[in-house]
């Protein structure tokens, strides 16, 4: 009886071994189970970021399309100066839209970030399975080592499986460090997209500030277009008035000539310089003559550039006041 008792006791032994790696067997396939769904999220955030991703391609080349379509306003805003106040306003809009894109960009960044920390998450309930998988291991090897006494065997298996449990770890310790320095790269990346969303806004401010300069400017070239008629003008009146100059140097040499052959008639009497002295009389009628008519036409002329004038200096009059502000 002592031996039959002897006997059955090993065997209730293994029989609970074997119930209770059934057990822990059972245990580790539900594990695995929840791995591979772990696995699945993971595929479908990849996927999430994937398209984040080709939507943030899309808008960079939008922003490659708005900003070449800029770099043809400029080059038309050479050749046409109204037109540029237009097109200036145009870049405003088109800086608006990027400031809009740069938010979206910022909301998908955050989005990104979210993701990030979702998959944080999962890495470290993964370490808690991988920790929990630890303990299971742990007391598999306990009762490995309880079964050494049955089959050397299973315990060099159950050994091998302790040191796979512990690279399994260590992987997983891997992965949650490499999750993490992901999440700082995302926040670093927000970061970044807000400071490129506070220059584009700066960038607007001076787009608009460049536009009231240029309308300033084009304000200050039709000042200088009129300038530059009234110089004409007064140039003109200028060479008018110099005619006239000349015309009145005519007469004025005219009646010398014919007070001086006068005096020469009056003083020496009829002789043979008499002819001579009579040329000169002649001489300086004809040019008075010329230098009457031809001041006649200058002063027509000074009239009508009078008229002219008279609107020129009413503008100045209306221009006094703003050249001072």
């Amino acid at each position: 009886m002592d031996q039959q008792s002897s006997s059955n006791h090993p065997n209730a032994i293994g029989d609970a071994a074997a119930t209770m790696l059934i057990e822990l067997a059972r245990e580790e396939n539900r594990l695995t189970a929840n791995l591979v769904d772990l696995a699945k999220e993971r595929t479908e955030n990849d996927r999430e970021q994937t398209l984040l991703g080709r939507e943030l391609n899309e808008m960079a080349e939008r922003r490659t399309a708005a900003a070449d379509l800029r770099t043809q306003l400029s080059e038309e805003r050479t050749q046409h100066m109204r037109e540029q106040i237009r097109l200036g306003r145009e870049l405003n809009e088109l800086a608006e839209r990027r400031t809009v894109a740069a938010d979206r960009r910022t909301e998908l960044s955050e989005d990104r970030t979210r993701l990030a920390k979702q998959q944080t998450g999962f890495s470290r309930k993964s370490t808690e399975l991988s920790e929990q998988r630890t303990e299971l291991a742990t007391r598999r090897t306990g009762l490995a080592e309880e079964r050494t006494g049955l089959a050397e065997k299973r315990t060099t298996l159950a050994e091998g499986r302790t040191d796979l449990a512990q690279q399994r770890t260590t992987l997983s310790e891997h992965r949650t460090e490499l999750a993490e320095g992901r999440t700082a790269l995302a926040e670093k990346r927000t970061t970044l997209a807000e400071g490129r969303t506070d220059l584009a806004q700066q960038r607007t401010t001076l787009s608009e500030h460049r536009t009231e300069l240029a309308e300033g400017r084009t304000g200050l070239a039709e000042t200088r277009t009129d300038l530059a008629s009234s110089r004409t003008l007064l140039s003109s009146y200028r060479s008018v008035l110099a005619k006239g100059r000349t015309e009145l140097a005519f007469i004025r040499t005219g009646l010398a000539f014919v007070a001086l052959g006068i005096a020469l008639i009056r003083y020496f009497g009829l002789g043979p310089w008499t002819l001579l002295d009579g040329g000169l009389v002649v001489f300086g009628a004809v040019a008075t003559v010329f230098g009457l008519r031809g001041f006649m036409v200058t002063r027509r002329l000074e009239k009508r550039f009078t008229e002219r004038l008279n609107s020129f200096l009413n503008m100045t009059a209306d221009l006094g006041p703003s050249a001072e502000s």
